[in-house]
């Protein structure tokens, strides 16, 4: 059994977190507990496993050492995560999180699972769904600050008609899926990967555990892997992200025969919409955050001005709530443009220009977390870190958050106070 090589168990973290040292025992000790997640069938045994690999629970989390209490954005083995839910929240307490939110693509299957593991083991957790629309790089995030409130929802009809919803969105994931996956190995052709490299669908279902539906997301993290190193520099393709919005993107908008031109945003949003309305006719007390907001510009193909054109449209018509700021996509640059962004709409609320029950929150602490695979190599986000890395900026990762954990909080739990009085 492998266990923690080059770190001294005994003593303390090294005080400069950002030294290339304790960086590499964070990515060693994330790795031991991935591995110690893959074998564990049951908490006890996780933390035994933990134990013999020399990295007993309190000594990973010295180590691993979590810059930020809380992520609200993560997926698991329901959507395109490769965690199943309920040991998500095994990998949160291990690191340190204390409040944690499953928003899968389109599904909240695993919510149950993971409130009922996160509660046990202490943890608080939102229940939440990333619903996406008929505009690329368009997702909103719906999270339900009582929990009481969303497990009632689900056992009424409007629960029903919501979760019929999203399975019908879920099966049409999948058949998309298996239908761009011959478009990204013709990619990969194209940039000299043999045949026998490609992707399979045997592969696919590996990585699903056969468990529909299967997520095109998942293409952009195989398909990374067939490029070398010449090829990724060559390509400007470092990450699954980039893969995702320069290869599947572009093949799936081809498989809709989508124009290349900006849709209609009433079109690409109508049905998000009105299940946003049932829901809150429900007074589930749900609150919608605009996930990261620079997909709108990599994928979607908009100006910064379409940007907060969109925003403002998402607010009146759709009943927006409030902006990913911060999260695991944005440089810093990127959060002066969403807040500027931001700060204007608000002030136009608050002097009565824009419809809206309030100011748009500001949502941090996201770092739409799929696959725990920390270095550069992989490009993969890590909860609680958000880009996680051997450079020295990401070191302790690059989630920058706007507000502190307990006024954002509180801002949702108002929030969907004022929703459910509608």
């Amino acid at each position: 059994m492998a266990q923690l090589a080059g770190v001294n168990t005994g003593g303390t973290a090294p005080a400069d977190a950002k030294h290339p040292a304790a960086y590499r025992a964070r990515e060693a000790a994330l790795y031991l507990v991935r591995d110690a997640l893959q074998s564990a069938d049951k908490w006890d045994a996780f933390l035994e496993d933990l134990q013999q690999r020399g990295l007993p629970e309190a000594r990973a989390r010295q180590i691993i050492d979590v810059p930020v209490p809380m992520d609200l954005h993560l997926h698991s083995a329901c959507s395109d995560g490769q965690i199943p839910a309920a040991k998500l929240a095994w990998l949160a307490r291990v690191i340190g999180l204390r409040t944690i939110a499953l928003a899968d693509h389109d599904s909240i299957s695993g919510v149950r699972d993971l409130y009922s593991e996160a509660t046990l083991l202490g943890l608080a957790a939102i229940p939440a769904v990333e619903l996406s629309t008929g505009q690329p790089g368009l997702e909103i995030l719906l999270y339900f600050p009582d929990a009481g409130r969303f497990f009632d929802l689900l056992t009424t009809r409007r629960g029903a008609k919501f979760a019929k919803y999203l399975a019908e969105k879920q099966q049409a994931v999948h058949e998309a899926t298996l239908k761009v996956l011959a478009a990204v190995n013709r990619w990969l052709k194209r940039q000299g990967v043999p045949a026998e490299r490609h992707i399979t669908v045997e592969e696919v279902d590996a990585w699903f555990g056969g468990q529909k539906p299967y997520y095109p997301g998942t293409l952009a993290v195989l398909g990374l892997a067939r490029l070398d190193e010449k090829q990724r520099e060559g390509l400007g393709i470092r990450d699954p992200r980039t893969f995702n919005t320069k290869v599947v993107t572009p093949a799936l908008r081809r498989l809709a025969d989508a124009p290349p031109a900006a849709p209609d945003l009433r079109r690409a949003t109508d049905e998000v919409r009105r299940q946003l309305a049932s829901i809150r006719n429900s007074r589930a007390g749900a609150v919608a955050i605009l996930s990261h907001p620079k997909e709108l510009v990599t994928k979607g193909k908009m100006t910064l001005g379409h940007v907060a054109k969109t925003v403002e449209y998402l607010v009146e018509k759709v009943g927006l709530d409030g902006i990913e700021i911060g999260c695991a996509r944005d440089t810093e640059a990127d959060v002066r443009i969403w807040r500027e962004i931001t700060d204007d709409l608000n002030a136009r609320i608050a002097g009565g220009k824009v419809a809206a029950p309030g100011p748009l929150l500001v949502s941090s602490y996201t770092s739409d977390f799929h696959v725990l695979a920390p270095g550069l190599a992989t490009g993969e986000i890590t909860l609680g870190f958000g880009l996680l890395d051997e450079r020295p900026q990401h070191h302790r990762g690059n989630l920058r958050p706007q507000t502190s954990p307990e006024e954002l909080l509180e801002a949702m739990r108002h929030r969907a106070a004022l929703r459910c009085k509608e």
